[in-house]
């Protein structure tokens, strides 16, 4: 009993590391959500159209992410420790790993955007500097380096069917530390600089798997507009999404156009809504992370011209 005390106590010092490490990184847009069952050798958790399945084995750790009908199901190799402890899930809902030498701890999360975050936390600096990720997908699927130093998984006809989002590494003080990704085939590196002078330990460093194009938005919904007097649809961006509006905008532009049309009546969508989709996405002057498409504004197919003219800037885009 007092083991298993004693792994629980490290299974909850690491989680809070972890989320120590996100919110000093600004990866904390997406919530982690709470597994819906723990039992037999299965973590299994629910989020919208997806499901994510952790092996708790800790010498042979995976997770197989399925996205569902639109989505990519994936398994990702995780990179435990060889006699890593069987994971224990944390009171905030990580699936953690734990090493019984205290080198390298891993934890896995999945978000309430979709996204599943998988987390190593490296305790001093015996550990190593490169953490392998074994990903299987199906056939035909490649994965190509993108922007930013993002991975994109694609498809047979060229189009991204899921991404991992560039690398992150901070330290004990909240301090970047230099990491990037090295693809071999199916297996994604992630290299972690975590030996150079002036680092403290622990450091924490994560890849964050999207599988399906729903989660290119975190979510969309119909509103009342009281200023406007006018339903509009609402849309959150993911950190996908943003990432594309960055970095892959003219494929965004009909990717995230075809996501709205299939999960809302496409009839409804106006003329009006598309010129203010375009605008949002490619005027740069998207609100940060949302957008909103007013159903009732008149048609302007000239609505470039409005950039660079209108003040705030905030309303290039609602005419």
């Amino acid at each position: 009993m007092q083991e298993n005390d004693q792994e629980g106590r490290t299974a909850e010092s690491a989680a809070s590391k972890i989320q120590e490490a996100v919110n000093a990184a600004g990866q904390n847009d997406a919530a982690v959500i709470t597994p819906e069952s723990a039992v037999g050798g299965v973590v299994t958790s629910s989020v919208r159209s997806g499901t994510v399945e952790i092996t708790k084995d800790g010498s042979d750790a995976s997770a197989v992410l399925n996205g569902g009908e639109d989505g990519l199901p994936i398994s990702l190799g995780l990179p435990t420790a060889e006699d890593a402890k069987d994971a224990r899930v944390s009171a905030d809902g990580t699936t953690i790993f734990t090493d019984p030498n205290g080198l390298v701890d891993v934890g896995v999360q999945t978000l309430n955007d979709g996204a599943v975050r998988a987390l190593t936390v490296i305790n001093n600096s015996e550990a190593p500097v490169e953490y392998e990720y074994q990903i299987d997908v199906e056939a035909g699927v490649v994965l190509e380096p993108a922007h930013g130093g993002a991975i994109l998984f694609k498809g047979r006809d060229g189009s991204s069917e899921g991404a991992i989002l560039p690398a992150w590494a901070v330290d004990a003080n909240g301090s970047p530390v230099k990491t990037h990704y090295v693809i071999t085939g199916r297996t994604v590196t992630q290299v972690i600089e975590h030996k150079a002078e002036g680092v403290a330990y622990p450091v924490v460093a994560d890849p964050k798997v999207y599988y399906a194009w729903w989660q290119l938005f975190t979510w969309s919904e119909w509103r009342w507009n009281g200023d406007y007097r006018m339903n509009q649809l609402s849309i959150a961006l993911s950190a996908w999404g943003r990432h594309d509006v960055i970095f892959n905008a003219g494929q965004f532009l009909t990717s995230g156009w075809n996501l709205l049309r299939q999960k809302h009546s496409s009839w409804i969508f106006t003329d009006s809504m598309r010129q203010q989709w375009e605008c949002h996405v490619l005027g740069g002057l998207a609100e940060w992370g949302t957008f909103d498409l007013e159903y009732e504004r008149p048609s302007n197919p000239n609505w470039r011209s409005r950039i660079g003219s209108v003040w705030p800037l905030s309303a290039t885009c609602n005419w």
